[in-house]
């Protein structure tokens, strides 16, 4: 299949941002000088394609203010901050036009054709988007040691800091919500605690606006933390 990714400009409005695309031709990492691949996967409606707007920083991949699917079909697109390239692959939400299987379809051929660095579990604080079944195929498609990274989404209005979220105990019960996930067979490599709210809904709210800028630096710092060195190839060992 080819999986392309695709060039914006930062800072531009939605309509004008999908036009500014330009196709980069795949598998340059080939050679190890290509970009990261991080590809973000979940349950549609869990804020997929607005995770990926956040890293990316601007608005690249439609999405809505509901629970409706955004993404048709698999998408990278191209990010660069802190002197890295990655390419930020949305992939369609399962439970939507998407199934389970072909989320890890997905997943499996975007390994196969270019490697994955990092997969980032995107997943609302609503326990319908927490999947146990689903992160363990991902987990079983990829070569071991690639990092699979929580991303909890809409913890804007959540009392205290987001990350607390992590620790705080889950409406189920008195275990904290990352030991509940540990306990339903989630355990990840790595969390996130953020919002995903569009820039355009942050901006004129203080709070807002500055917890969408802590989420972008939290997901970009796993991002950076865990890419390092020369690009891994298709099919090879982790680093």
């Amino acid at each position: 299949m080819g999986f392309f990714c695709f060039r914006s400009k930062a800072d531009i409005a939605p309509a004008r941002a999908l036009k500014t695309h330009q196709a980069e031709p795949p598998n340059r990492e080939l050679s190890g000088q290509g970009p990261y691949i991080v590809v973000v996967f979940g349950r549609t409606g869990a804020g997929i394609s607005s995770l990926v707007n956040l890293i990316v920083g601007s608005t690249v991949a439609q999405c809505h203010a509901d629970t409706r699917p955004c993404t048709q079909k698999t998408t990278g697109h191209q990010a660069s901050f802190a002197g890295k390239q990655f390419c930020v692959y949305d992939i369609p939400g399962f439970g939507g036009v998407s199934s389970e299987s072909e989320t890890i379809k997905s997943i499996q051929s975007l390994e196969r054709e270019r490697g994955i660095d990092v997969l980032l579990y995107c997943m609302r604080k609503a326990r319908p988007t927490m999947v146990p079944d689903i992160l363990h195929e991902a987990r079983r498609v990829v070569p071991s040691g690639v990092p699979i990274v929580a991303v909890v989404t809409e913890l804007e209005r959540v009392e205290g800091s987001m990350e607390s979220w992590w620790t705080t105990p889950s409406e189920a019960g008195k275990l904290a919500n990352g030991q509940a996930l540990e306990n339903m067979g989630m355990s990840f490599d790595q969390h996130a605690c953020v919002t995903t709210l569009p820039f355009e809904d942050a901006v004129h709210h203080n709070t807002f606006s500055e917890r969408r800028k802590q989420s972008q630096e939290a997901v970009r710092g796993i991002l950076l933390e865990r890419c390092r060195g020369v690009k891994r190839k298709p099919g090879s060992p982790l680093r």
